[in-house]
């Protein structure tokens, strides 16, 4: 398998050990003294039926947990707590932007006293990042399904699964839009998923297979005029020095600079005769005969 790319949404390859966490925070019935959850109310948390206490608790003991973990932790950790909030709290049931505000609403919470330690991380969060990081982890969450479901029935011609769908819808805002990361993450799937589809089904064809994050297409749009100019760098001299094409090409230069030259002195004669004609024509005396009337 080829090495992984390090980009900005490393976390959907490693979700796991984050959720363990909140879900674990989440069951547990101890008290927590990080922040002010008593008072806390949220109405999307309150449309799917969470205690928005409850919720709150666990978001400030896990986020009271990730002080005390190495930098790539921090930033994974506060990563994966929005897409945890959107899609394990909320069901998705509502808009990216209204996770968002509930997400900064609980980190207000937990910085009451200003310290800022997780800052940082959690405003790295945003509409686009936040919403490509949902879809990340859905795929990877898919594909490990389907893993699991192989390590448990080891049947090894079940080759179609969901994220050939996802991976093509993604594809397209890939190729579409101008995050290199997503792009990248998105190669890093690929690699994951080809190699086990090879290594362990007994899966013939392309069709079982994710195809290429690079749009063929675009690729020899900017190869092929970068190939033909290279072509005309190289193959030009030669044809100029070692073949009649060079004497034939001199010919016919020499015949145009010939051509311009004769016209570029006609042009001036022309022009100085024009100018002479000019100033005779102002130092004429006209007579003008009138009859009488």
């Amino acid at each position: 398998m080829t090495t992984r790319i390090n980009t900005f949404y490393d976390v959907a390859n490693a979700y796991t050990k984050y959720k363990k966490e909140l879900d674990f925070y989440k069951g547990e019935n101890t008290p927590t003294y990080i922040g002010n959850c008593d008072s806390f109310k949220n109405q999307h948390i309150a449309d799917v039926r969470e205690d928005s206490n409850l919720i709150c608790n666990s978001v400030m003991k896990y986020l009271n947990d990730l002080i005390g973990k190495n930098e790539s932790y921090k930033d994974e950790g506060c990563k994966y707590l929005f897409n945890w909030l959107h899609v394990d709290v909320l069901k998705r049931k509502t808009t990216i932007e209204n996770t968002l505000i509930l997400y900064r609403e609980l980190y207000k919470r937990f910085n009451e006293e200003g310290l800022n330690i997780l800052s940082n991380y959690t405003n790295k969060i945003n509409e686009n990042t936040s919403d490509k990081l949902v879809k990340l982890i859905h795929i990877y969450d898919t594909f490990d399904q389907f893993e699991k479901e192989f390590q448990t029935t080891r049947n090894t011609e079940k080759c179609s699964n969901d994220c050939i769908s996802l991976f093509t819808s993604y594809l397209h805002e890939c190729r579409t839009g101008y995050d290199d990361d997503f792009c990248n993450e998105l190669k890093n799937f690929r690699a994951k998923h080809n190699f086990f589809i090879k290594n362990y089904l007994s899966c013939d064809g392309e069709k079982y297979l994710l195809p290429d994050v690079e749009n063929s297409d675009i690729v020899g749009m900017v190869t092929i005029p970068f190939i033909l100019i290279l072509v005309t760098i190289f193959i030009l001299p030669l044809l100029y020095k070692f073949t009649p094409f060079g004497p034939w090409f001199r010919h016919k230069m020499g015949k145009k600079e010939i051509i311009w030259d004769n016209i570029n002195k006609e042009t001036h004669i022309f022009s100085n005769t024009y100018k002479h004609g000019g100033n005779n024509s102002k130092n004429l005396n006209y007579n003008i005969v009138y009859n009488p009337s």
